[in-house]
């Protein structure tokens, strides 16, 4: 049937009969507190997932930079110790050439010269000599009693280790041992004189066992007077 079929009254009551059954159809369920709280609660552990996952990647970032301003600095140290040591063995070097050229000016040839500077060394906290010591000792009592106007002083030297005090009481003694075994053997004790550095100039400034080995020792100088 047309809708242009039915009367004038049908026709009135059609749209009524729309509306009414768009009114009957299903309805959206009302939103509970209970699911407005528990949406709530997912944003938030969502939120929360988020911060975490933030804190994270900053903490692993500032640990990252951490160990590399550590690898830097320890680079950095490292090649300053490296650049200090060799400072330090030119400087011992050229002394050592200076003192040569200084002994040499006595009348001795390069080879005695470079022998009455050869230092000897010491064990760790010991002033005895052993003997290789006593070796380049026997080397320097022939030169001085081969030239008698020779006087010279002994310097004792100490790694790094221990007390400033106990350092130059140990560097003392490593010079007197040095001192008594010369005169025990001919040398007038006029013609030597002893003193002690301690610590205060090393010849290697790294801090290793092969550092401290060559820190401990004595050195031998030509002087013109002496005072012990």
């Amino acid at each position: 049937m047309n809708y242009r079929d039915i009367g004038p009254w049908a026709r009135g009551i059609v749209p009524l009969l729309v509306v009414a059954m768009a009114a009957c159809g299903p309805k959206p369920a009302p939103v509970t507190p209970r699911a407005a709280a528990d949406s709530a609660a997912a944003a938030a552990r969502r939120d929360s997932l988020a911060a975490a996952a933030r804190r994270d990647s900053l903490a692993a970032q500032a640990r990252r930079d951490s160990l590399a301003a550590a690898a830097r600095a320890d680079s950095l140290a490292r090649a300053a110790r490296e650049a200090a040591r060799a400072d330090s063995l030119r400087a011992e070097v050229r002394r050592n050439e200076l003192e040569a050229a200084r002994i040499g000016a006595w009348g001795l040839n390069r080879a005695d010269s470079t022998q009455l500077a050869t230092m000897i060394h010491f064990a760790f906290d010991r002033s005895d000599l052993d003997a290789t010591a006593t070796g380049i000792l026997d080397q320097k009592l022939r030169l001085l009693q081969q030239n008698a106007a020779l006087r010279i002083q002994i310097a004792g030297h100490c790694d790094e280790r221990g007390s400033d005090e106990y350092n130059l009481a140990l560097g003392e003694r490593r010079a007197a041992a040095a001192k008594r075994y010369l005169v025990e053997h001919g040398v007038a004790k006029g013609r030597i004189s002893i003193i002690s550095y301690g610590e205060e100039r090393p010849l290697d400034r790294d801090h290793t066992e092969e550092a401290w080995a060559a820190n401990r020792r004595a050195e031998f100088v030509v002087v013109t007077d002496t005072k012990r």
